[in-house]
């Protein structure tokens, strides 16, 4: 299954994004309904996909919700940031975060990477959720991976472009929408296109 995008701005913006199966956004909000769980509290767990002598991608966590349970938090190779967390590819990480479960938990993920023009390297952020002991992953998880989500950051070929980010939704609770910035952005982009080719005509 595809990140579900939903059509807050365009209708159009919002097929050509299903359409590509990747987003021109860099800004994607997270939303995790966690009701079916059928636990009271547990862990989410984020990581970023890292290895040496790759282009530089960076994936940033904030304006999270529902994370007030900060009773037992495990990190490395994460940076705490204002409201969030900054992962890096470059270096093995992984943040494991308590939370209570029985409703929304929601963040906002953005990407930013530097060019590459072999796309030999895909970046992957991804999202679980387990028990209170830690061990029994939740939710309809990706059997191999045990993730909820798997969010893939490409690098653009050129400092000029941006990368794109695309993925897969294991959990039908969780859902991926590009911030409405850059549907906008999208829009103009369209706008653009369309105003230079009735100009030619």
């Amino acid at each position: 299954m595809q990140i579900r995008f939903k059509k807050s701005l365009s209708a159009l913006a919002a097929a050509l994004a299903l359409a590509a199966g990747a987003a021109s956004a860099d800004t994607i909000h997270v939303a995790i309904d966690t009701s079916t769980f059928g636990a009271a509290t547990g862990f989410i767990d984020m990581q970023l996909s890292a290895s040496s002598g790759v282009p530089l991608a960076t994936a940033l966590v904030d304006n999270m919700v529902g994370f007030d349970n900060t009773t037992d938090i495990e990190s490395w190779g994460v940076t705490p940031v204002t409201g969030g967390y900054l992962f890096r590819n470059d270096t093995s990480n992984d943040l494991f975060h308590s939370v209570d479960l029985g409703g929304v938990l929601s963040f906002d993920l953005t990407f930013t990477g530097e060019p590459d023009p072999l796309t030999a390297y895909v970046s992957h952020f991804v999202v679980s959720a387990y028990d209170s002991d830690g061990f029994t992953p939740l939710g309809h998880f990706d059997p191999v991976t045990g993730a909820l989500a798997d969010f893939a950051w490409t690098p653009s070929t050129s400092a000029q472009v941006q990368g794109t980010v695309g993925g897969t939704v294991s959990d039908p609770a969780v859902t991926a929408v590009p911030e409405p910035a850059s549907f906008l952005l999208a829009g103009i982009g369209l706008g653009a296109l369309a105003l230079g080719r009735r100009r030619r005509s």
